[in-house]
């Protein structure tokens, strides 16, 4: 089946896995080879040199792709648990919300710590616990409640450090995650955040719909890199786009990535949008292994206007005229300084 991604030249749909818990057990998929040796030439430098220079402030969908799957690894580990190396994603944790607080995340992981190591780990175990650490912060906290066998209470494996991740109040929210994927996915730092993008601090949250140096554009031309909001006022939610195919009408068939085919009466008669999506996903009260940083899948019909999403536990397609999951689509976010 012959798809295309904005900005881009007719494409083969590769095979891909987005179910989240796969890929907590191995590395991330790339579509990218090893990076190219530069050359010397002093003309041909001066060309790679400004190329780089544009990519960064206007990636391309490949490049966009690559950054992102290299960040989520940085928030994966990996971890040595029971001496196997493991990329674990991280779960889901917001202040305020369901889970453990920062207080509490402190005074449990006081049970299991040294005090030495409590002590160097105090500010560490507070920030993440609120959602908003950057990937070193809580993947150190995290090995180092592994190196206590914090996790053994809940077995062996990947499941068993996500356990303890939601116990110890370890993980990250949807705009914690969305701000440095978007950051990272440009290639700009964070001291670089601000001038740039007019974006703040990460403890100050992430709204695209609310910074004037980004702007609005129609679904069907989103490409990897873009923020989607849905959403208004406090119940809502950040993702990113990792990667955006859009397939022609007229197919016999649809196949969507990780979920088989899709029924001709949510396609209609004109073109298909697939979108592979990023975030860190609400995990409930309890702290559902469905929650915390993953990939997840939409599809919207140009035809019919109903946009579908794959339930987390079941696979089952939920379908909505408002937005995925049934939330009212506030729109899709790019910078104003770019294309």
């Amino acid at each position: 089946m012959t798809v295309t991604r904005p900005g881009s030249e007719p494409i083969r749909q590769p095979r891909v896995s987005n179910d989240p818990q796969r890929a907590t057990e191995r590395p991330i998929r790339t579509d990218t080879g090893p990076a190219t040796r530069g050359v010397t030439h002093l003309v041909q430098r001066a060309t790679s040199s400004a190329r780089r220079s544009h990519e960064l402030q206007h990636p391309s969908a490949s490049a966009a792709l690559r950054r992102l799957d290299e960040f989520r690894r940085s928030f994966a580990g990996p971890y040595v648990v029971e001496g196997k190396r493991l990329l674990i994603d991280p779960h889901f944790r917001m202040n305020g919300g369901y889970g453990t607080n920062p207080d509490e995340a402190v005074r449990r992981a006081s049970v299991v710590l040294t005090p030495k190591v409590l002590a160097s780990l105090s500010s560490a175990l507070r920030l993440t616990a609120t959602g908003k650490a950057e990937p070193r912060v809580l993947v150190r906290v995290t090995q180092a409640l592994i190196d206590a066998g914090a996790q053994r209470e809940f077995g062996e494996g990947p499941e068993a450090v996500r356990k303890m991740m939601w116990k110890y109040g370890i993980g990250v929210d949807c705009s914690g995650y969305c701000r440095r994927a978007f950051l990272a996915s440009r290639g700009v730092s964070e001291a670089q955040a601000s001038a740039r993008y007019g974006i703040g601090r990460s403890v100050d949250g992430f709204d695209p719909d609310q910074l004037r140096s980004f702007r609005k554009v129609k679904c069907e031309a989103a490409r990897a890199g873009d923020v989607c909001k849905l959403g208004h006022g406090r119940d809502n939610h950040k993702v990113i786009v990792a990667r955006h195919d859009v397939i022609p009408g007229g197919q016999r068939s649809v196949e969507v990535p990780g979920h088989g085919p899709l029924p001709a009466s949510f396609r209609g008669s004109g073109r298909v949008h697939v979108f592979e999506v990023d975030s860190s996903w609400g995990a409930g009260p309890h702290g559902s292994a469905q929650g915390g940083v993953g990939r997840r899948v939409w599809v919207y019909s140009e035809a019919t206007g109903r946009w579908g999403s794959y339930h987390a536990s079941t696979g089952k397609l939920e379908v909505s005229s408002k937005g995925p999951y049934g939330y009212a689509l506030n729109g899709f976010f790019r910078p104003r300084n770019e294309d």
